[in-house]
């Protein structure tokens, strides 16, 4: 360190450094699920992961970020960035409006806690928009996380089972077992790969969003040779993606390679390198995929809804129609608390106490698997204003300024992670629910507001803006 720099301009140096090493452990830690401690509220036959408190290694890091990442521009003397309005206000409001419900909750205590956490995710993307972050700090642990959730997931597959993990957070996993994800054909149930997450989906979410990152710093002709170390997380995501068969999962991610391409595509002068890169990726991602592909047949054309399994397979029947089911009685709850809904994270304590026509017999209460429609139920119509806001507003700024993510494969993977998790919200609650995808969903947008912005004011002045970092 110079040893020209004031005692301020050093702590400030240290903080900051705290802050991208706190960053990065919370994008490494996010999929991780294990309980460090949990507070028992339960609510039969509500699902207690539904009702209770948890304390999870996420939460630490998720503290440690907001800590170091709001105090370095104080400490250091440098102006505290706020992020550009279209999404700082609507988070802000997010935030607000998650405590105004806990006036009107079914269960105000579990409100609370819930706002709490939106309250500490906001820190999380303001730490983001304030800490210079340079690509690596977010590839290199997503890219460890990948190669550990994936070579979990793998034997996990393979195995059928368990694979002695329980200590690290892995679920006791038997497809014979009611309440563990499977396929059904014939008398066979198969065990989809959980990784080290609570279910299959969030594995699979979690990939979506982790080899988008990846991919994008693979693309970069800036990067140079160590870029290439890159194409064996991104085989071994694509083959745990594949274990995990998340639909929804595989289709946002498809979605986001192609917007990246699209955006990249449009440079003539790279346009043979960004082709000649992403083709010897493909490669590498089809050998690997090749010997899975061959083994499942039967489980892709399951999963595909061939020979009208849709209608004819019993599991793959039942989840599609527990789908409009649970979208039926969201619809119901939001009709009867249109102003502000039932409470953040309430949604299935308010089916089971106000939906007398949900099918209690036949389904479990849970969030309808959409997004907007739980934001709408749990937190009215300004809710779902706001996230429809929030997921729509990124994507005209993006438009706006295709011609810079044309020229860097960084700002185009910071792009696509949002839509990939656009994508994930129109087939699953993760994102808004369970603390790994509110991770996710609130660190891309931290990224998006970083990397964006930073860009536009570095056009508007015409020089480079320290937080252009995070595009290079």
């Amino acid at each position: 360190m110079n040893a020209t720099l004031s005692a301020r301009e050093r702590a400030g140096i240290w903080i900051t450094r705290a802050a991208k090493f706190s960053i990065a452990a919370l994008l490494f830690s996010s999929p991780w699920m294990v309980q460090w401690l949990g507070v028992l509220r339960r609510t039969p036959p509500v699902f207690s992961g539904y009702t209770d408190f948890f304390i999870y290694p996420s939460d630490l890091f998720i503290v440690l970020s907001v800590l170091f990442g709001l105090s370095a521009p104080f400490v250091a003397g440098k102006p505290f960035q706020r992020g550009p309005w279209y999404l700082t206000l609507p988070l802000a409001a997010l935030v607000l409006l998650s405590f105004a419900s806990v006036l009107v909750s079914v269960d105000p205590a579990l409100t609370f806690y819930h706002s709490m956490r939106f309250l500490f995710l906001f820190g999380v993307y303001l730490a983001l928009v304030n800490t210079p972050l340079r690509a690596e700090w977010i590839v290199l642990p997503l890219a460890l996380a990948v190669m550990i959730q994936s070579s979990v997931a793998a034997l996990q597959f393979l195995n059928q089972g368990s694979v002695g993990l329980s200590a690290w957070g892995e679920l006791h996993l038997d497809p014979a077992a009611t309440g563990v994800s499977i396929l059904r054909y014939d008398d066979a149930r198969i065990l989809r790969a959980y990784g080290l997450t609570d279910h299959p989906n969030l594995l699979g979410g979690f990939l979506a969003f982790a080899l988008i990152f990846v991919l994008g710093y693979y693309l970069d002709p800036a990067h140079r040779r160590a870029r290439y170390g890159l194409l064996v997380p991104l085989a071994f995501g694509v083959i745990a993606l594949f274990f995990s068969f998340s639909r929804a999962a595989e289709l946002a991610l498809g979605i986001g390679v192609v917007v990246m391409l699209a955006a990249l595509l449009r440079e003539q002068t790279q346009r043979f390198f960004y082709l000649r890169a992403f083709g010897l990726g493909a490669v590498v991602v089809a050998v690997a995929l090749v010997v899975p592909f061959l083994n499942n047949q039967r489980l892709i054309a399951l999963r595909v809804g061939q020979e009208n399994a849709f209608q004819e397979n019993v599991s793959e029947a039942r989840s599609l129609v527990e789908r409009d089911v649970l979208i039926a009685s969201a619809n119901r709850i939001f009709y009867q608390r249109q102003l502000l809904g039932v409470g953040n994270g309430a949604l299935p304590l308010g089916m089971y106490f106000l939906d007398k026509d949900f099918p209690r017999d036949q389904y479990d209460y849970q969030p309808a698997h959409l997004v907007v429609l739980v934001a709408a139920a749990e937190l009215g119509l300004l809710g779902a204003f706001l996230w429809m806001w929030l997921m729509l507003a990124p994507l005209v700024v993006m438009w706006r300024q295709r011609a810079q993510m044309s020229t860097q494969p960084w700002l185009a993977a910071v792009g696509a992670a949002l839509i990939v998790m656009l994508v994930v919200g129109f087939f699953d609650y993760y994102p808004w629910l369970w603390q790994s995808g509110r991770i996710w969903q609130w660190s891309a947008w931290g990224l998006f507001a970083a990397a964006f912005s930073a860009r536009r004011n570095a056009n508007a002045a015409g020089k480079v803006s320290p937080l252009e970092t995070l595009t290079k």
